[in-house]
């Protein structure tokens, strides 16, 4: 989607909505201005993945080190979410339910069909076209940096692999 259509999706309105539309689109506007981080990887960050103003993680996919400068609405987002108790930056994981990779897993399988579905109701409410998921906000990312004329090459490394599981 457009940087206009990025925006739209940010600004929107959702104060009367469900917890879960403001989780959606944050999860949403937080993949986007941190290079197209994939939701697994977002579901897997603590406060460990934070050091200097960065954003240092390993995808899940490939095992490749990201190290991104954390964006100023992302450290606000962080601030929103972010809990000791449970142990990750957003409200995806609990470090004292999610134990074992099967549990994580299947939280993060399920946790993605609920956002996903709650991004498609905002996409109709901001009058995008284009249904909104995560995996759209991992690829906008990309989107927006060809529109500008960043190499290809370039961007195809910040992003690693595609995967059609974000």
């Amino acid at each position: 989607i457009s940087k206009e259509e990025i925006r739209k999706t940010l600004e929107v309105d959702l104060s009367g909505e469900k917890e879960i539309m403001q989780l959606s689109r944050d999860i949403f506007i937080f993949s986007y201005l941190q290079g197209g981080i994939s939701f697994t990887d977002i579901a897997s960050l603590t406060a460990e993945n934070i050091i200097n103003g960065r954003l240092e993680y390993s995808h899940k996919k490939t095992n490749t080190m990201i190290n991104v400068p954390l964006q100023k609405e992302s450290i606000r987002l962080i601030h929103k979410y972010a809990d000791e108790k449970r142990g990750y930056l957003f409200p995806i994981l609990d470090k004292h339910r999610h134990r074992t990779p099967i549990q994580r897993y299947s939280r993060i399988q399920k946790k993605i069909k609920q956002i996903n579905h709650s991004l498609t109701k905002i996409s109709e409410k901001v009058g995008i076209e284009v249904k909104l998921t995560t995996y759209v906000a991992r690829h906008s990312f990309a989107t927006v940096l060809k529109r500008s004329g960043v190499n290809t090459s370039i961007i195809s490394e910040s992003l690693g692999p595609v995967s059609y599981h974000n």
